[in-house]
């Protein structure tokens, strides 16, 4: 394994357990506890697959399930998520969204009819002459689309299961694993979903923490249920969330729900942006720090803030030689990790942003990036851009927080122009937020917040005194550059990476008059890829607005709606199945010869059998023995209702053909109730109770 590091304190792989897989064809290994993208990595593999429009080659960028860059087929199963789906001995895999093969995908010529395939394309050509677009359909639809389902395979049924909780706590982070340990030790019963493998969120790639302690004090509450690889796929009405992992979906009713489900890290847009070797600097950091793979031998950072000379660090100390680093920001804000990026000796380059990432030869990777300084109205002057050779990018250039799920619930969020992110402004009863997707960010302070939401939760549920301090503050400085997108003439500066949009679509798409969020989504289909938006629905407002000379704010967000990740069609299927229930007596009708017919869900005796009687013969043999002796039946399976009021008896009389206002208390009549046109629709035995009241079967 050519990037595989030593070992790392915390990584997530156990290297006892060497694992041997296959990709396009090619032998490599990995261990256990990888996933498929950082095994891939650490064979020296970056391009795993293709984009959806312009088959141009894609690589792992985000490793935490935010992009659609790394999707595979094993055969049998599509669309396996490079960045979760986690390593399995014998694993055959491919690309999916490719014609004979990742390197020789004879699609990759589309790229070069890209100026006939602008926005909307397929809204305005092929449709002359008419008669000729239904062949054009067809050839459009066999292109499009990523993976191909195997229909040979036998259908595998996926169990449902319900829950209830007091407190649902999503997202295991330092402010998730806080907010559960608060709330169960305040006597709540608790949930706690991670979507990754393990717990530990930011806390365990960015800030070098264990949470193996706390972890421990969860595991020593009886009422604390921890569940990881479970994604919590939707919020629906009254608490009610849907779980997903890999084998069964999980319907949870939660008294009160706490979402510390984190920020989203936000790409940079600049020529090239896509290449493989491009990564986002949590990726780079997952990647060293829990998968112990080295992303590169040369990197170049784009910087916004104190966390990308975090990275740099990081990256120094995995052995990647940082070339330099180029801060969007005309002055660099002092602090530590600047002073020791510094020490360290690499060039910072203040005011400058990348240009363009310059492709290699076969252009599957990286050769260098161009360096150029910004102007004040964000503008880069090219003409005094530096390549700087390189063989990885590194962005960190803001974060968004993970709203999709808090939006679901009914959390109201608002642009900060000072922090230059969304924040939540106002939450529905019984739902919270905590950490980072409320813009706190440092560790200390998520795991107080964290505290204070799980006690708040707790509360809520009916446990605890409620008495607990106020949450943190915001922080004031600004992790998110306003505007990090930059003009390109290559027109290869993508935005959105699912769907192969770049800032030129943008751009038409408004001159066509689609200038609200909204119809700019649907016509442009930006954020409507497999990722939803994660990466490219904040760059989408922010181009937006600038094109409409309006603020972020008045410019808005499009709507989240469930799914916040895919979800196997598998999952949601209906069983072929319900559930059949017994009378008291049932046994004895078993003891009596009984043969059972369905009546909805119960077991009712159609008849007995009497020896070699046919049923016709035994129906009546019944039906005689009734007539001239006594037959009991057990009608207790039917429905039964109450009806009362001072005009039960005009209702009934109007449902029902009989005449009831003149029936004695105590006793029964039977019941025929017809439609409007006469058709018999139910029957039954209708008993006075009183002289407004009626007991009525059905």
């Amino acid at each position: 394994m050519k990037r595989r590091l030593s070992a790392q304190p915390g990584e997530w792989i156990d290297r006892t357990q060497p694992l041997e897989f296959r990709f396009e064809g090619e032998a490599f290994s990995g261990f256990a506890g990888d996933v498929i993208a950082s095994a891939l990595l650490a064979n020296g593999v970056q391009t795993m697959g293709r984009s959806f429009k312009y088959h141009r080659p894609r690589g792992a960028y985000s490793l935490a399930d935010h992009d659609a860059n790394a999707l595979f087929t094993d055969g049998e199963r599509t669309h396996l998520r490079g960045d979760s789906e986690l390593l399995a001995a014998g694993m055959d895999l491919r690309a999916v969204n490719t014609i004979g093969g990742l390197k020789g995908d004879i699609l990759k010529w589309l790229e070069l009819l890209g100026r006939f395939m602008p926005v909307g394309f397929y809204y305005k050509t092929f449709h002359r002459p008419r008669w000729l677009f239904p062949f054009h359909e067809r050839i459009i639809r066999q292109i499009a689309g990523l993976g191909q389902i195997n229909r040979d395979q036998a259908a595998t049924a996926s169990p449902k299961e319900y829950a209830w909780c007091d407190v649902l706590v999503v997202g295991g982070g330092a402010a998730g694993l806080e907010a559960a340990r608060a709330a169960g030790e305040a006597g709540a019963r608790v949930l706690l979903v991670e979507e990754q493998a393990r717990l530990g969120g930011s806390w365990a790639w960015q800030h070098g923490g264990n949470c193996d302690e706390l972890v421990e004090v969860l595991a020593g509450l009886s009422h604390v249920e921890i569940r990881c690889g479970t994604v919590a796929g939707g919020h629906y009405a009254d608490g009610w969330v849907a779980l997903f992992d890999a084998v069964r979906m999980t319907k949870v009713r939660a008294a009160a729900v706490v979402y510390a489900n984190g920020a989203i890290e936000q790409p940079a847009v600049f020529g090239h942006n896509d290449l493989p070797g491009v990564l986002l600097g949590s990726a780079a950091q997952r990647l060293v720090k829990l998968y112990a793979v080295k992303p590169c031998d040369r990197m170049v950072v784009l910087a916004a803030n104190s966390d990308a000379y975090g990275v740099a660090l990081d990256m120094l100390d995995a052995g990647v030689e940082v070339a330099a680093i180029a801060d969007l920001r005309p002055d660099v804000t002092p602090s530590d990790l600047a002073e020791k990026i510094a020490a360290a000796g690499v060039s910072i380059h203040s005011g400058h942003a990348i240009y363009a990432a310059m492709p290699n030869r076969q252009k599957n990777g990286l050769r260098g990036a161009v360096v150029a300084p910004l102007a004040a109205d964000g503008t880069i002057d090219a003409q005094r851009g530096t390549e700087i050779a390189c063989d990885g990018l590194v962005a960190s250039v803001g974060w968004m927080p993970n709203a999709a799920l808090p939006s679901q619930a009914g959390v109201q969020f608002a642009y900060d122009e000072a922090l230059e992110q969304l924040v939540p402004q106002s939450c529905p009863d019984g739902v919270f937020v905590a950490g980072r997707v409320r813009g706190v960010y440092d560790l200390d302070a998520q795991r107080e917040d964290g505290r204070i939401a799980g006690l708040r939760a707790a509360h809520y549920a009916g446990h605890g005194d409620g008495e607990v301090s106020a949450p943190p503050s915001l922080g004031r400085e600004a992790l998110s550059h306003s505007y990090p997108i930059f003009v390109h003439p290559s027109k290869k500066n993508f935005v959105d990476f699912d769907e192969d949009l770049h800032l030129t679509d943008f751009v038409n798409a408004h001159q066509e008059g689609y200038d609200s969020v909204e119809l700019l989504k649907r016509y442009s289909t930006v954020g409507m890829g497999p990722s939803q938006g994660k990466l490219s629905n904040m760059n989408a407002m922010r181009i937006l607005a600038k094109l409409n000379g309006d603020t972020i704010a008045a410019t808005g967000s499009t709507t989240a709606r469930p799914f916040y990740q895919p979800v196997s069609l598998g999952h949601l299927a209906g069983r072929r199945f319900h559930p059949m229930r017994r009378t008291p007596i049932h046994d004895w009708h078993c003891e009596h010869g009984a043969v059972f017919a369905h009546a909805g869900d119960w077991y009712r005796p159609e008849y007995y059998a009497c020896g070699d009687a046919s049923r016709d013969e035994c129906i009546v043999q019944e039906a005689q023995q009734v007539r001239a002796g006594l037959g009991i039946i057990d009608v207790s399976t039917l429905g039964k209702l109450q009806v009362s009021g001072p005009d039960a008896a005009e209702l009934l009389e109007r449902l029902y053909t009989g005449r009831f206002k003149k029936q004695v208390v105590g006793r029964c009549r039977y019941g025929v109730a017809l439609d409007e046109s006469g058709v018999v629709i139910e029957d039954g035995v209708i008993a006075r109770l009183g002289e407004d009241r009626f007991y009525a079967t059905t």
